[in-house]
């Protein structure tokens, strides 16, 4: 069914353990993402994440239904200690609705990762709200 907002973004802290590779660690990270919810619910997001020795920018796409969902895309890493850049790929599968649990896969320089988190994401919506002169639109298509 089609709500007022149809196109909702998100924006929150993550904290990652990661194991694999070498030593285990954890990992922080900001995230955002923009969703599309008008049929199937699709999504864009970015992030940028730090650890100890490390420093990731990533970006996926992901789909979900709410409450659970996959995402797919790439990394760029920088080695703070070795002083060098890789590039690798991702996979995350959350549960959730706005706090909530993920799985991500990577694999990064010939290395796998395997990372298990907790997140928190603030909710806004872009589109249908009040517009920018202080009015309200109160033409909302309900169909």
């Amino acid at each position: 069914t089609k709500t007022l907002a149809q196109s909702v973004w998100t924006i929150g802290p993550m904290l990652h353990y990661n194991f694999g590779g070498e030593k285990r660690h954890f990992s922080f990270a900001i995230e955002a993402a923009y969703w599309n919810i008008k049929n199937v619910p699709y999504s864009i997001d970015g992030g940028i994440e730090f650890s100890k020795k490390r420093f990731r920018l990533y970006s996926e796409v992901q789909t979900g239904v709410g409450f659970a969902g996959v995402s797919l895309g790439p990394v760029f890493e920088f080695n703070k200690v070795e002083r060098e850049a890789h590039l690798g790929f991702q996979a995350t599968g959350w549960v959730n609705y706005f706090i909530g649990l993920d799985y991500r896969y990577r694999r990064i320089d010939k290395t796998n990762f395997h990372c298990v988190g907790t997140y928190a994401k603030l909710p806004f919506a872009t589109k249908d709200m009040d517009s920018s002169d202080g009015n309200s639109n109160s033409d909302f298509d309900w169909d």
